[in-house]
């Protein structure tokens, strides 16, 4: 008992042991920040595929929703589905559903009866989850997702740096109060910054991608982001049903807007009535701001000497009304 109430810590003078605590506080969280960096960060970036998988792309991108999204266009696409301003169903006379993968059979045979466009996507990922863990078992394989294991790790890592932040901590104070010291304010803000950071730290190594897997997704982005452009319909070059899917499996629905399928980003993600009467506001007053073919320039303009303009003169069609006429033809001096 005695060793514990008197020792080099114990009976360390309050302002050394701040400094002592502050460097012990940041032995600890480098140390943990060493320990909770993620494994993949030094990995080569795996290659894409010739034909990539639009579903195991859109499981990386967004999870089940992001498949979800891609199987319901994909299905519309192949003519097994079609979609209203407020549903989505299936067409009577569609191609043989032995053509379909088993994921897309689910989704088509949930539309066996009419469903809204808004409530379609929450339905499709609910009713998805068990066909999607083919995706997550390959993508955890190439180490492209952030590991159950890696966060149960961090936490552990976590728990045992509060413990040593808090344990020496409390064991000064109740030496301090022990001793009749009550100027332990600063002590005790120490503790509870450093543990809020040190979770910080933590917490912000969790996300269900791992480096590797979102440095794939950018690579993914950078390699097909010139199929957003080809895919509209001012695009000189024919879309494959591949391009398609895998604008919608990278950039979502909203990435539509302007191609053959613009119905659907229309559909799933309609315009507001502010949207819409800015954008009218907007056409308006660009229209508004040049003159009518009708527009002419002042009667009085005249010429030096005397000359003058003839009162029909006026400015040409479309063209704005600045500055009067430019000058009289053939009223030139001497």
């Amino acid at each position: 008992m005695n060793v514990l109430l008197h020792n080099p810590i114990a009976d360390m003078y309050g302002p050394n042991f701040l400094v002592f605590y502050g460097i012990v506080i940041a032995i600890t969280m480098f140390v943990a920040w060493k320990l909770i960096q993620d494994p993949t960060k030094n990995t080569p970036l795996p290659l894409i595929p010739a034909e990539p998988d639009p579903y195991r792309i859109a499981y990386l991108s967004s999870g089940a929703s992001g498949v979800a999204e891609v199987a319901i266009f994909n299905l519309i696409q192949l003519g097994y589905l079609q979609i209203s301003e407020e549903s989505i169903s299936q067409i009577s006379n569609h191609p043989l559903l032995s053509e379909l993968q088993p994921l897309e059979s689910q989704v088509f045979f949930i539309f066996s009866v009419p469903s809204q466009v808004k409530a379609s996507l929450w339905l499709v990922t609910q009713k998805i989850e068990q066909y999607c863990d083919i995706y997550q078992q390959q993508l955890e394989h190439d180490n492209l997702l952030y590991a159950n294991e890696w966060n149960v790790a961090n936490i552990k890592v976590g728990v045992i740096s509060s413990t040593i932040i808090f344990s020496l901590g409390l064991y000064k104070l109740l030496i301090a109060l022990s001793r009749g010291y009550d100027n332990v304010s600063f002590l005790m803000m120490m503790a509870i910054v450093a543990i809020m950071i040190l979770w910080l730290l933590v917490m912000n190594e969790r996300s269900h991608l791992s480096y590797l897997g979102m440095a794939y997704q950018q690579l993914l982005e950078q390699t097909f982001s010139q199929l957003k452009q080809k895919i509209k319909q001012t695009s000189n070059s024919s879309p494959s049903a591949l391009d398609y899917s895998l604008v919608v499996a990278l950039f979502g629905i909203p990435a539509l807007a302007g191609s053959s399928y613009s119905s659907l980003n229309d559909a799933f993600f309609p315009r507001t009535y502010s949207q819409v009467s800015s954008s009218s506001r907007s056409s308006s007053s660009s229209s508004g701001s040049s003159c009518s073919s009708g527009s002419s320039c002042s009667s009085s303009s005249s010429c030096s000497s005397g000359s003058s303009c003839s009162s029909s003169s006026s400015c040409s069609s479309g063209s704005s009304c600045g500055g009067g006429c430019g000058g009289c033809g053939g009223g030139g001096g001497d």
